[in-house]
């Protein structure tokens, strides 16, 4: 790369610039979502003459009407920050400064010389406004209802995730539950299969679906029921977001590596992960034969002291009957009684093309093809 690229003004302008809009939508639509004491949230650069150059900074503002503690506890799980000035009586105005954080910042951002590390926060507190009280019956006794936990449902491929609404009954009825469906829409079949970028808008999507529904719903515990794709997602976001404590985590129809680093999870998923897996389930095992990044602990389990496996007599998408959500999934999150199934016991033997096929290096084999097939097309046109 030139250094008259690296040194081009407009360039780094233009970058920023794209920081602060992502800065801006971040603030708005993840860390406060749902908080109305938020008030005019916005993201500007600011340039600053120099002797040799101009100096660029993205600065931010936000009015808010409480204290300034809470502020910061709201910044704080996603932006590492230092307090630069604070105490101005006058308009109780406090600046901090944050490190930027990689999701806002574009792949060309490490190319170039100068591009700042951090953003500054104007954090200015106001008076709430002026409301008018709503008259209350005063026959009513009842307070609103409290919730000790929050469910995030994450549903996987070529599904629309219809059964989220039968989960999202049934686990409902245990009191001071709240259950949220994450639908990042359809997925197809050749994006799941296809290994670079096409996985991380999903990702991505349930990533800000969780902070929001955290933001709004200020409870004990979050836990996540994770099917198919939806289980590699939240393997992703569970890597990505570092501040995501789960109290439970219960996946079906996994196709999370076997070797996925549960270990490094420590302290961040309070119980043992649960993961319900069919014998008659054949997309995990395809799914770690034929791509990358996969693998079929939704056929076989994990096999493994961190993870509690159950095996049922399922296909890829049977989890999603009312007796079967009554049975395992409500005691789990009811009483926190984990309900064993023997039917692994007397499952019957994988058939024999299962077993040779298992054995065969698909994914080599494919690739030697069409890469066979590329030559052979090349050379007939020369």
């Amino acid at each position: 790369m030139s250094s008259d690229f690296n040194d081009s003004p407009s360039i780094k302008k233009g970058l920023l610039q794209q920081a602060a809009i992502a800065l801006q939508t971040q603030f708005r639509r993840v860390i406060f979502d749902a908080d109305k004491r938020v008030h005019n949230i916005r993201f500007e650069i600011h340039e600053t003459p120099t002797a040799s150059t101009t100096h660029l900074e993205i600065v931010g503002q936000l009015e808010f009407e409480g204290e300034l503690d809470e502020v910061l506890d709201a910044l704080r799980p996603s932006y590492p920050f230092q307090i630069v000035s604070s105490g101005v009586k006058a308009d109780q105005t406090t600046v901090i400064e944050a490190n930027l954080s990689p999701w806002v910042l574009s792949a060309a951002w490490d190319k170039l010389d100068g591009m700042p590390a951090v953003f500054q926060l104007v954090i200015l507190l106001v008076e709430p406004a002026a409301s008018i009280p709503f008259p209350v019956d005063s026959t009513s006794t009842s307070d609103p209802k409290p919730y000790r936990e929050v469910i995030f449902l994450i549903h996987g491929i070529r599904d629309r995730a219809r059964w989220q609404s039968l989960v999202k009954r049934v686990l409902e009825e245990i009191d001071g539950v709240v259950v949220i469906p994450i639908r990042y829409g359809y997925f197809d079949a050749f994006r799941f299969w296809l290994p670079v970028w096409t996985r991380e808008e999903p990702i991505r999507y349930t990533r800000e679906q969780i902070q929001i529904g955290k933001n709004r719903y200020r409870v004990g515990n979050y836990s996540v029921i994770a099917h198919s794709f939806g289980t590699y997602t939240i393997s992703k976001v569970l890597a990505q977001t570092k501040d995501l404590v789960l109290d439970r985590l219960v996946l079906c129809g996994c196709i999370i590596p076997n070797d996925y680093p549960w270990e490094h999870l420590s302290g961040r998923i309070n119980n043992k992960v649960i993961n319900d897996f069919g014998t008659r389930d054949i997309w995990p095992f395809w799914a770690r034969k034929l791509s990358w990044g996969y693998g079929d602990t939704g056929r076989y389990g994990f096999g493994r002291s961190d993870v509690q496996d159950r095996a049922h007599d399922k296909a890829h998408g049977d989890y999603f009957q009312e007796r079967f959500i009554r049975e395992f999934w409500k005691p789990l999150f009811e009483s926190a009684r984990v309900e064993p199934s023997n039917w692994e016991e007397q499952a019957p033997k994988p058939t024999w093309l299962m077993e040779t096929v298992s054995i065969l290096p698909l994914k080599s084999i494919l690739l030697a093809t069409a890469l066979a097939l590329m030559t052979y097309l090349y050379s007939q046109r020369l």
